[in-house]
């Protein structure tokens, strides 16, 4: 009895988790969230360049190699905001930084929340820079 409730438990979150999963693809430059263009992408390998689909600036993603303060490390800016993070543990790719801005609500309809920029760079801060 016991597991066959511990096993609907599981069950169900498991459903719900994958119904509030957003489906992130980024082809030819474009962010799609759930198959709609959400963003423009742009720059290198390193420095990662995301706009909203007028092509403002809205944040960039820097990958750093070899510095003084690590062996690799990403470095987050949100220009509106005048804010930016680094993070050495949790090295952000380019999905993987839309898929958390989208799941903490920082990202929503393809637009920053600007409120909630504020917590995301607390929430990822390493302070990497620093020491």
């Amino acid at each position: 009895m016991k597991k066959s409730t511990l096993l609907s438990v599981i069950m169900s979150l498991c459903f719900v988790a994958f119904l509030n999963a957003q489906k992130i693809k980024i082809k030819k430059n474009t962010v799609y969230v759930d198959g709609q263009e959400c963003l423009k992408v742009s720059g290198d390998s390193n420095n990662v360049s995301f706009s909203d689909l007028e092509g403002n600036e809205i944040f960039f993603l820097k990958f750093i190699h070899n510095s003084r303060y690590a062996s690799l490390y990403t470095k987050v800016t949100f220009f509106k905001e005048d804010l930016s993070f680094t993070s050495a543990s949790y090295i952000f790719s380019k999905k993987l930084l839309i898929k958390k801005l989208l799941a903490d609500g920082t990202l929503k309809d393809c637009n920053l929340v600007s409120e909630k920029v504020k917590r995301f760079v607390k929430k990822y801060d390493e302070n990497v820079e620093m020491n």
